[in-house]
């Protein structure tokens, strides 16, 4: 199988057997039990990140409710993902729409529409979704770049500069900072890109260090294994070029260099995660100290 992680797979086991949420949905996990750069560790039960919770059992509703008392949903998807799968409604919890990524934006940005599903259609119809000519179109930018850079990385951080990704990013923030009580939980349709792009901006505001922050990025390539050797097996039958195997299969799962370019991005323009917070999303100091005083133990 193609060699996704960067970090050692015992590491990432050991942080996925941590962190995993006792919920039938795929990639459910947490961030409490992470240490941070200065010893202390995330608080546990409150920070929750899952798949779309559409696929939710009665079970797993029932936890969330009773066992994490959950009073925060955040759901990152667009609106032509929650319209076919909406999120079930949850006693005591309040909905916040929180999409991240501008598809006007992105309009012709593969690794959007690959990661959203979506086709060239401005709506997103299932019925009409064709993979095959998704991954066409992927082939073909990858192979346009040349030098090593496949065009795809910059996904992120296209997600992170537009308008509509700092607008949400700070109300994800501010919800997140203003909760008092029970449990926030935040999601997108697989848990794993822009879900795991929320929860390391949250552990650089709660004082993570980067190899955390990308350990926990990656502990969701051991939710997708099936998916990865699916889409590997794919390109292989294509004969696609090796050095476009990894990259291409971080869209079944996930890719570290697409983290690190984001990463990079909000150090090149805004001194970092924190800078990127403050100063693109207006996410306040008060806020951010709410965050630490309430979610580290």
């Amino acid at each position: 199988m193609v060699e996704m992680n960067f970090a050692p797979t015992e590491t990432l086991e050991a942080h996925l057997a941590s962190t995993a949420l006792p919920l039938e949905l795929n990639n459910a996990r947490e961030l409490g039990g992470i240490v941070l750069k200065d010893g202390r560790k995330v608080r546990r039960g409150v920070l929750l990140r899952t798949s779309r919770l559409f696929d939710a059992s009665e079970r797993d509703l029932e936890k969330l409710r009773k066992d994490y008392h959950l009073a925060l949903v955040l759901d990152m998807r667009d609106e032509t993902e929650i319209r076919p799968a909406p999120d079930p409604v949850i006693e005591g919890a309040k909905w916040v729409h929180t999409p991240i990524i501008d598809f006007a934006y992105l309009k012709k940005s593969m690794a959007a529409k690959m990661q959203a599903h979506q086709d060239e259609a401005a709506e997103l119809d299932p019925d009409k979704y064709d993979p095959e000519k998704v991954l066409d179109q992927m082939l073909r930018v990858a192979r346009m770049r040349g030098n090593g850079d496949t065009g795809l990385g910059d996904a992120y951080a296209g997600y992170l500069a537009g308008t509509l990704g700092r607008e949400k990013i700070g109300l994800f923030f501010h919800e997140l900072a203003a909760l008092r009580d029970g449990a926030a939980l935040w999601h997108c349709h697989t848990g794993k890109d822009r879900t795991g792009i929320a929860a390391g901006l949250i552990l650089e505001v709660l004082g993570a260090d980067w190899e955390t922050i990308a350990e926990d990025y990656e502990a969701s390539n051991l939710c997708y294994l099936r998916e990865i050797a699916e889409m590997e097996a794919i390109l292989r039958a294509r004969g696609v070029e090796e050095e476009l195997i990894a990259p291409i299969c971080g869209f079944a799962g996930v890719y570290r260099p697409m983290l690190e370019t984001a990463w990079r991005y909000m150090e090149e323009n805004w001194g970092g995660a924190v800078g990127y917070l403050k100063d693109a999303c207006g996410v306040s100091d008060e806020e951010m100290e709410s965050l630490r005083a309430r979610y580290i133990e």
